[in-house]
């Protein structure tokens, strides 16, 4: 059936929240797309109705992987009630804190610390914080300039 959902059951037959956290799963879904031979052996349960099809009419399969990753790109941002994964779209902020680690660590993994990772969010909070008292400041003014007017 076409539900758009990811069969979970073949991978956690019994989920264990001790053991599996949000990483196992997407590790999960991430080996799915780096399959050599997609659903070849049969061993991959994730989709059936998908390997039938990959095997059988791969323009048709590739056609439907195209037509869900438009609906998921609709969608990102639609989050389930209750849910404790929620997707928002990037900040302003997260930006400047990629672009200032980038500068600090040169991408290099082995530099990053945690204390140099927190000393970069602080700076970056700090920042954001100037900035709305900047901002604070602009929006009083222009308030009592106008009402020097009424």
């Amino acid at each position: 059936p076409e539900t758009g959902e990811l069969d979970l059951m073949t991978a956690y037959p019994r989920w264990d929240p001790h053991r599996h956290y949000l990483v196992t799963v997407l590790t999960y879904l991430k080996k799915i797309f780096y399959l050599k031979a997609p659903f070849a052996d049969g061993t991959v349960k994730a989709n059936l109705s998908a390997a039938q099809l990959a095997r059988s009419d791969p323009k048709a399969y590739r056609k439907n992987i195209e037509s869900c990753v438009r609906e998921s790109q609709r969608s990102v941002y639609v989050n389930d009630p209750g849910c404790t994964v929620v997707f928002r779209e990037e900040n302003v902020v997260h930006q400047a804190l990629r672009d200032m680690m980038a500068e600090e660590f040169k991408w290099d993994a082995l530099a990053v610390e945690r204390e140099k990772v927190l000393d970069c969010v602080k700076v970056i909070n700090d920042a954001q914080i100037s900035q709305n008292l900047v901002d604070s400041e602009k929006d009083n003014a222009k308030v009592e300039g106008t009402e020097k007017w009424m």
